[in-house]
């Protein structure tokens, strides 16, 4: 007869399953990494995604709680509705990350301000995706104009979504009579993505636009500065970018863009050559950077802010000295 087996020690139980709790892990951590190079995130996933990789791809730290909007806009209640311009975002006070009145108006005051800056734009001008109200390109610019000796107080009126249409209309009805001394429409993208006008309409009504606002800041003894916001498709794209930017423009779509931006820089520049008028291209602003900047096509967080008010700080300090 064979002999009874005998039964393993605690010890040799313990290291046996040790080594079979090792190989199951090893298995799902390779099936996990498996799904994962053959599962491309998409929709909120693929946001956050990016909005992170921002700053670990950096070295830096991620801030806690995402950009101080909400991943797409969810950490703000709705936008209101309006008879004069379409819409405006609506009164939010939340420390350290929004403070916006009931007519979506951003307001922010250095001591001893010695002139008023204006800020027209979609979500990019209003400050979207950064963490916090600090770290927004505007909180940045007005930091380096204080430094450089031209301190100023700063209005931004701004909303998702808004196009030069919506952004013509709210410095006609309300953003003249907060008496800037500098207007900055800071705008583009939203004008060649939003809606299902050719190229054509698209840049000719653009820049029609650009040319009522010249005439109506000009009008009030305030100079007027026009600058395209950053785009995706000439930068060095990541791996998260190039899948941001196939989820979000087909061909066509990046064709009108690519064309659209360099119509509209043309005639940006040309209307520059006006007396009280100035251009500054941040187009391309990012274009250097081989890190993933965009979290989608048009947003970008706290690194792109800073790189934003690099470029922003200087021109406006020149049409400061002025």
């Amino acid at each position: 007869m064979g002999r009874t087996p005998e039964p393993l020690s605690r010890g040799k139980r313990i290291a046996f399953t040790a080594v079979m709790v090792s190989i199951t892990a090893a298995a799902a951590g390779g099936l996990w990494m498996a799904k994962r190079r053959l599962v491309k995130p998409s929709g909120e996933a693929l946001n956050r995604m990016a909005w992170e990789a921002n700053f670990t791809e950096r070295g830096l730290r991620v801030p806690r709680g995402g950009p101080r909007d909400g991943y797409w806009g969810a950490g703000m209640p709705g936008q209101v509705k309006d008879a004069e311009i379409g819409w405006h975002e609506p009164e939010a006070h939340i420390p350290g990350m929004v403070e916006e009145d009931a007519s979506g108006l951003q307001r922010l005051e250095t001591p001893n301000a010695r002139a008023h800056l204006l800020i027209l734009g979609g979500s990019v001008a209003w400050g979207a995706y950064a963490s916090s109200i600090e770290t927004t390109y505007f909180a940045r610019v007005a930091r380096a104009l204080n430094a450089a000796g031209h301190p100023v107080n700063i209005s931004i009126l701004a909303a998702g979504a808004w196009t030069s249409d919506n952004e013509l209309k709210a410095l006609r009805s309300r953003g003249l009579d907060l008496s800037p001394d500098v207007v900055l429409i800071f705008d583009g993208l939203n004008d060649l993505t939003l809606g299902n006008a050719s190229e054509d309409e698209r840049v000719t009504a653009y820049l029609s636009r650009m040319r009522e606002a010249r005439d109506l800041v000009g009008g009030r003894g305030a100079r007027l500065v026009m600058a395209l916001q950053p785009m995706m498709l000439n930068k060095r794209r990541s791996a998260i970018e190039e899948r941001v930017l196939t989820l979000s423009l087909d061909a066509a779509g990046q064709t009108r863009v690519r064309n659209g931006y360099a119509r509209m820089k043309t005639g940006l520049e040309a209307l520059a050559q006006a007396d009280g008028v100035s251009f500054v291209d941040c187009s391309g602003v990012f274009d250097a950077e081989r890190a993933t900047t965009f979290t989608d096509l048009w947003h970008f967080p706290d690194p792109g802010h800073a790189l934003l008010a690099d470029r922003l700080a200087p021109a406006l300090l020149e049409i400061l000295s002025r």
